[in-house]
């Protein structure tokens, strides 16, 4: 009996933050609702994990002397309600969830003040209920007609342990329901491309405070030391200078199409006597292709690819810059052509919040993007239900409008994982003796598929006249993770430490004659300055890569995606492949023609360049510095 009153006593205490908490679970899930994000599908996950934020923000009150109870209250009230109609109206506007990082650039929102202004609608009052119910609390207090329990010392502990323990308990039932589900809490945060799934997880209010949380400790991440060490690099660039070929296509339209997982072994490859690239193979004949050409992603996956292509700087280990860096100035390609003239554009069938674009799009200088939305589904085909086929049919008359010269990036869906696709669209056959897996043959159905929405695209837009008007890129974002390389027999020795990672790349050039060597090895860290010298746009002076076409140096660096420490470089003449320590002297260097040991010295000084290159790529990144690089480098 004395136990229960003690409960009694608690509850009482403690009867309006946990009111106002259940609100907050309510509105949570509102929002999730209205917003359409993933809705009911983790119901009680975010249910359990946002009620014990709601306690930890509302329950200090308890603490409080009674005048400033009610202060306390309005305070927190006022501040969740905000983040609920920003993140509406935000998401509303823009497709995208507002992150901590975005207020820096307050001023420049108030340029579309007015249209999100547009947005407000009554319903979103809902986020504001919380405060009628402190109004009320604080009249009946006033009055004498709601007690209010001053705890004592002993009680205000007990009261600390109960918090925690609530907010142990809602944040330890996720990490439960992700390690039941999926193994592991790592899963919460393995499919960072998803934010919508992510948000329907842990609420949109803990979203927030953890972007804010992992901004405020990015700041301390780059040292005034960086700083320097960087600008020092800076001055000891050369100026960037024109070269051979440049301006060879000026004026060209710019199509781009990134190939989800597209390995460079499917490339010119035959399965009993079937062209796994027929279209794509047909393509190399009218440009120039490079058959050792390599992705460099981290956990971002595609969003890496872009993120490389596009600025020609690393990826981040243990991070995604599309997400974490979403609102740095860059000086991408896209922009570096908007000043030169061009409309740019991007062209996916995914959801705008697919890996943050929505975010960093307008940041790396794409003026206009098309999502999902902006396409009809006839029929659900592969990953995200927009196929390839329709998805290139529907782009055909997007391009026709797009005033000229125009940069036009397309990135495809069908081949991503898990490979499925419709039995009529899966047109290869196998040999009953084949090696292949059921994977393996999956993602060759879904390779092949594509290659041929690419083949009906290139013949659409010659019916348009656009194909002898532009320079069309094709080029894989990443491995596709089978195996399929080695399955197909076309391992290559030591290049077995890249094996997922070679893509091919394909620049055709309708008119234009491009002469280099097309046997260097390169990445994608080269795409930038290749492309940019093309269309007579001199390319940065800070850029990492190198322009494809004029240099008879092959170079590529890998990083481990967790530690960001050096792999393996292949150079035109040594090859370092490192310890699984990641110390440098217990790793091993080659020479790169005869492919035999030599002494580790040898790769000292390879070593230690393209260490300095990933510092100065890490640091401009994570200090934001890439604008002033772009300045200083004029």
């Amino acid at each position: 009996m004395k136990f229960l009153k003690k409960l009694l006593f608690y509850l009482n205490a403690a009867r309006l933050p946990i009111v106002l908490a259940g609100i907050f679970v309510v509105q949570n899930q509102i929002f999730n609702f209205w917003l359409h994000i993933v809705p009911q599908l983790y119901l009680v996950r975010a249910s359990v994990v946002t009620f014990a934020l709601g306690i930890l923000l509302y329950g200090p009150v308890v603490f409080f002397e009674k005048r400033l109870r009610y202060w306390y209250l309005l305070l927190i009230s006022f501040i969740i309600s905000l983040l609920f109609i920003s993140e509406y109206l935000y998401y509303s506007y823009y497709r995208a969830f507002l992150q901590a990082s975005a207020l820096k650039m307050f001023k420049e929102s108030l340029a579309v003040g007015g249209t999100i202004l547009t947005l407000l609608t009554p319903k979103i009052f809902i986020f504001t209920i919380n405060f009628p119910i402190i109004l009320i609390a604080t009249l009946l207090a006033h009055q004498n007609k709601l007690r209010q329990i001053i705890l004592k010392k002993l009680e205000k502990i007990v009261a600390v342990i109960v918090i925690i323990t609530i907010l142990t308990m809602g944040y330890g039932w996720v990490a439960y329901a992700e390690s039941r589900d999926w193994g592991n809490i790592k899963q919460l945060y393995a499919n960072l491309w998803d934010l919508n799934m992510l948000v329907g997880k842990v609420g949109i209010v803990n979203f927030f405070i953890e972007d804010a949380i992992k901004l405020g400790l990015k700041g301390r991440k780059v040292t005034v030391q960086d700083k320097n060490f960087a600008k020092e690099w800076l001055n000891g660039q050369k100026t960037a200078t024109s070269t051979a070929g440049f301006g060879l296509a000026k004026g060209r339209n710019l199509i781009f199409i990134q190939v989800e997982s597209l390995e460079t072994v499917s490339i010119n490859t035959k399965i009993d006597e079937q062209e796994i690239t027929p279209n794509l193979n047909k393509l190399i004949t009218q440009g120039i292709y490079f058959p050792n050409y390599f992705t460099q992603v981290s956990q971002g996956n595609t969003a890496d690819a872009e993120f490389v292509i596009l600025n020609s700087l690393y990826p981040l280990p243990s991070q995604v810059a599309f997400i974490d860096y979403a609102q740095n100035k860059y000086q991408a390609l896209p922009s570096l052509l908007t000043k030169n003239g061009y409309h740019t554009y991007s062209l996916h069938g995914d959801v705008p919040t697919f890996w943050n674009r929505s975010n960093i799009y307008p940041r790396l200088g794409y003026q206009k993007y098309f999502t999902k939305a902006d396409f009809t589904i006839p029929r659900p085909v592969g990953f995200q239900d927009l196929g390839d086929d329709d998805f290139f049919k529907q782009s055909i008359p997007k391009l026709k409008n797009f005033p000229q010269p125009f940069m036009a990036t397309l990135i495809t869906l069908s081949s991503h994982t898990p490979f499925e696709l419709p039995p009529d669209l899966q047109t290869l056959s196998f040999p009953a003796d084949t090696n292949l897996n059921d994977e393996q043959k999956k993602y060759l159905q879904s390779v092949h598929y594509a290659d041929q929405s690419i083949g009906t695209f290139i013949d659409q837009l010659k019916e348009e006249k656009l194909f002898d008007t532009s320079l069309i890129v094709v080029v894989g974002d990443h491995g596709s993770y089978t195996n399929i390389s080695q399955a197909l027999g076309k391992d290559e020795g030591l290049l077995n430490n890249f094996k997922d990672s070679k893509v091919p790349l394909i620049i055709a050039d309708p008119g234009i004659k491009l002469e280099g060597d097309n046997t260097i090895m390169s990445s994608h860290l080269d795409l930038y300055p290749t492309l940019a010298n093309l269309l007579g746009v001199p390319a940065p002076s800070y850029v990492l890569g190198k322009d494809i076409l004029n240099t008879t140096s092959s170079l590529v660096v890998r990083r481990a995606p967790n530690t960001g420490l050096i792999k393996a470089i292949f150079s035109s003449n040594l090859n370092y492949i490192s310890s699984n320590d990641g110390v440098f002297e217990n790793g091993k260097c080659f020479q790169a023609n005869k492919n035999e040991p030599t002494s580790i010295k040898d790769c000292q000084t390879l070593y230690d360049d393209q260490s300095t290159k990933i510092k100065i790529s890490d640091t401009v990144v994570r200090g934001n510095l890439i604008l002033p690089f772009a300045d200083e480098s004029k």
